[in-house]
C-alpha cells in the first residue's frame, strides 16, 4: 500500500486523493458513453460533473465529520483533509441526488430516465475510488487467519487501529461487488423497464451489499442492537428505494 504515490518539490501526490479523480473521470465516461448511445442529453452529463463532483464531496465529508464527530472534534485541522481519506460513499449519494433533481427541473429534463443513465456509472467509479481507500489503508477489514488477509504498513489508519496483522481486505471486496452490481444494472437496461428502474435498482444493490460487507468492517461505529450506523442507513435506504421502484412501476404500468 502507498499512501503517497510520489512527490515532486512542494507536490504530493496522494493515492485516495488521485484513485478519487480517477473515479469521478471513469464514471463521468460511462455515463456520457450511455448518454450518447441513448441519445439523451449527453451534454448534460458534462454540465453536472462539476455540481455533483462538489455536492457528493461536501456531503461525503460531512457524513464523515458527523458521525465521527468524536475525532474531528479533538481535531477540527484535519476536517477538511480530504486528501488523507474520510470520505462516505452514503453522504456522497445524499449530497449528488438533490443537485442531480434540480438540474433535471431547471433543464426541464426527466430525472429518473437521466439518473438511469448515470446509475452504472457511479458504481464504477465507487469501485475505483475503493481502490484508493485500499492504498490510503483506511475503510480496513477485521483480523483474519486466512490467505487472503493483507498487512497494512505503518501510517495508515488500519495498521495505527489494529497494528501489523492480517486484515480482510473490504475495500477490494466492495470494489469487486460494485463492479458486479454494474455488470448487473448493464444487463438489466437490455430489458425494457420503466424510468427510474435502474436507479432503484442500484440502491437496493448498493445498500445490501454494503450491509454484509460491515460484517467485515472493523472501522464503522456501532449503534444499539449490535447493528453499525452503515447498516442502519443502508436497511433504510433499500427500504425506501423498494418504496419508490413500486410507486414508479405502478405509476408507469
Amino acid at each position: 500500500m502507498h499512501r503517497i504515490l510520489f512527490s515532486w518539490g512542494p507536490l504530493t501526490v496522494y493515492s485516495y486523493g488521485l484513485l478519487m479523480v480517477l473515479g469521478i473521470l471513469f464514471g463521468t465516461a460511462l455515463a456520457y458513453w450511455r448518454a450518447r448511445r441513448k441519445n439523451y442529453y449527453p451534454d448534460a452529463i458534462l454540465d453536472l460533473v462539476l455540481y455533483v463532483t462538489v455536492a457528493g464531496l461536501l456531503g461525503a465529508r460531512l457524513w464523515e465529520v458527523v458521525f465521527s464527530w468524536s475525532y474531528y472534534g479533538q481535531h477540527p485541522g484535519e476536517i477538511l483533509a480530504i486528501w488523507r481519506g474520510g470520505l462516505s460513499v452514503q453522504g456522497s449519494i445524499l449530497g449528488a441526488v438533490p443537485v442531480v433533481y434540480w438540474y433535471t427541473r431547471k433543464h426541464g429534463i426527466n430525472f429518473w430516465r437521466l439518473a438511469d443513465i448515470m446509475a452504472p456509472g457511479v458504481l464504477l467509479g465507487q469501485a475505483v475510488g475503493r481502490l484508493g481507500c485500499f492504498l490510503n489503508g483506511c475503510c480496513f477489514g477485521v483480523p483474519t487467519s486466512g490467505s487472503l488477509g493483507v498487512v497494512f504498513p505503518p501510517n495508515t489508519d488500519a495498521y495505527t487501529a489494529l497494528g501489523s496483522q492480517p486484515l480482510v481486505p473490504t475495500q477490494l471486496l466492495e470494489a469487486g461487488y460494485d463492479l458486479l452490481a454494474m455488470g448487473v444494472l448493464l444487463l438489466l437496461d437490455r430489458r425494457p423497464s420503466f424510468p427510474g428502474f435502474l436507479t432503484t435498482m442500484y440502491f437496493i444493490l448498493y445498500a445490501l451489499g454494503r450491509f454484509v460487507l460491515e460484517f467485515w468492517r472493523a472501522d464503522s461505529l456501532l449503534m444499539a442492537g449490535g447493528l453499525k450506523t452503515a447498516q442502519v442507513t443502508s436497511l433504510l435506504t433499500a427500504v425506501v428505494a423498494l418504496g419508490v421502484m413500486l410507486h414508479l412501476r405502478r405509476r408507469n404500468g
